[in-house]
């Protein structure tokens, strides 16, 4: 596999966490689970093969997705195509409460969904994906997809208001509370929640427990001997109760169970 991960610069930086371009990937397995983490994402699929999202449980399909799709904000685990032989993909990852700023409507509307890329982006998103094909080079592929993404850019900022609450919840979900975040933010709260949802498709509230459970994800991944009552304690839970009901809520599996069949990529895992 070729794998290619990009950090735009300049203005775009504000905007854009990462775009990641592979191709040549033949993954072992052909159907995974992807664990939620607040991003939305815009895939654009740069083979022919139609790739596809599975029921959680039955893993029949339910729908299919060609080309480029727009991943909203999920508030649970998805179960979707590991890729197929020879898989390539350019991936951007938007910051939190910024693919506003390129949709241009309200991501409550794509909360929980995957959405054909030509619903929001018409022809230009057919022709930006044969000019990725079309370029030779890794870093004129990226050069293509800069260029569009600044063409479709609301060139304002994020509201303060969002960007400091995505950073307070971020930088401590376990103790941080919405009613401390909001009266700091001059807004009512009403206001707050409305502002917040409107570019990240959740309440402040969905998006700190989605930020409390991946504090565990990224904990679990780095500690070799756990002890779950510490973790759970650490990481804003009420009891062991309560820390497992809402990993359970958020993977489909206990913390237990998480911890024998996760794959090797984070947030990913390998079903068959």
């Amino acid at each position: 596999m070729n794998f290619h991960f990009h950090q735009p610069t300049g203005f775009l930086a504000q905007y854009v966490e990462s775009i990641v371009y592979f191709n040549n990937y033949t993954p072992l397995h052909s159907v995974e689970k992807m664990l939620p983490d607040g991003y939305q994402d815009l895939v654009i699929d740069l083979t022919d093969r139609p790739k596809y999202i599975f029921d959680n449980d039955s893993l029949s399909k339910k729908q299919k997705c060609s080309d480029a799709w727009l991943s909203g904000t999920r508030t649970s685990l998805i179960t979707i195509d590991a890729g197929g032989i020879d898989s390539s993909m350019m991936v951007v990852r938007f910051k939190h409460g910024a693919a506003f700023h390129f949709t241009h409507f309200p991501m409550t509307e794509i909360k929980d969904q995957v959405l054909d890329s030509d619903l929001l982006f018409g022809d230009r998103i057919r022709n930006l994906r044969l000019d990725i094909m079309s370029a030779m080079r890794t870093a004129d592929k990226f050069q293509v997809i800069e260029t569009f993404l600044m063409r479709q850019l609301i060139q304002e900022p994020v509201p303060p208001v969002v960007t400091f609450a995505v950073e307070a919840i971020k930088s401590n979900p376990s103790t941080q509370t919405i009613e401390w975040i909001a009266s700091k933010t001059g807004y009512s709260q009403k206001h707050f929640i409305s502002l917040f949802k409107k570019h990240l498709g959740i309440t402040p509230k969905g998006f700190q427990k989605i930020q409390r459970f991946q504090k565990v994800v990224f904990e679990i991944e780095a500690t070799s001997q756990i002890n779950w009552t510490h973790l759970s304690l650490d990481c804003g839970y009420y009891d062991q109760a309560h820390f497992i009901n809402e990993f359970k809520a958020f993977s489909g599996y206990s913390p237990k169970q998480y911890l024998h069949i996760k794959g090797p990529v984070i947030n990913y895992i390998p079903v068959r």
